[in-house]
């Protein structure tokens, strides 16, 4: 499948799977779901961007988003399985000038990886994914975040057509990986509708 295509698959595929998250209805878990959800819209919107992105011919940048679309994925299962009531408690502040300036003082995402991997947790599977991606994946995405080797590296070399699909694919998983969270808390339980996602569109994920 060309480029292109993937990217017209993709879009009709993250708009089904935005419509059935929005539908579905959760437990009440409180406010630690609904900041879970809340990283887990952003890191759909990141993956929207990661594709515009390389639609548009801006490979480099959409590696810089989806370093950020990777992050807010693991923090989402951080602070549903993991944050302290205190660590939440901070996120969930009032908006004023003050809050806004105290200085974030959360584990880094390998901690935060490492201390969902020793909680021993039922979607351990997916934690295993998650450390996987980040054990191939994130050196690379710190380098053209922080503008290190790799993005003079790509920004002689370029970007071929398979690489370019393989990064939309990557995205793709990592929104499907998110949505997992949400769906693994609803009434009733919807992880099946992302069975049915992945082989309706199969050529949209890595």
């Amino acid at each position: 499948m060309k480029r292109q295509e993937i990217f017209e698959q993709s879009l009709i595929m993250i708009n089904e799977l935005r419509i059935e998250l929005y539908e579905s209805n959760t437990i009440d878990c409180g406010v630690r779901l609904e900041l879970a959800k809340d990283c887990v819209c952003i890191s759909i919107e990141h993956g929207d961007v990661v594709r515009l992105l390389l639609a548009s011919d801006y490979p480099i940048q959409a590696m810089v988003l989806l370093r950020s679309q990777y992050e807010a994925v693991v923090k989402s299962y951080w602070i549903m399985f993991i944050a302290t009531n205190e660590q939440v408690s901070r996120l969930n502040f009032n908006w004023t000038n003050e809050e806004q300036k105290l200085k974030d003082k959360f584990p880094m995402v390998s901690e935060m990886l490492n201390l969902l991997d020793n909680a021993n947790l039922d979607v351990r599977h997916i934690i295993k994914q998650l450390k996987e991606f980040k054990e191939y994946n994130l050196n690379p995405l710190n380098s053209f975040v922080h503008t290190g080797k790799h993005s003079f590296i790509r920004n002689s070399v370029g970007f071929d057509e398979d690489f370019i699909i393989k990064l939309t694919a990557f995205s793709n998983n990592l929104a499907t990986t998110a949505c997992q969270l949400i769906f693994k808390h609803t009434i009733p339980d919807r992880q099946k509708f992302l069975v049915t996602l992945h082989e309706k569109y199969s050529d949209c994920f890595a």
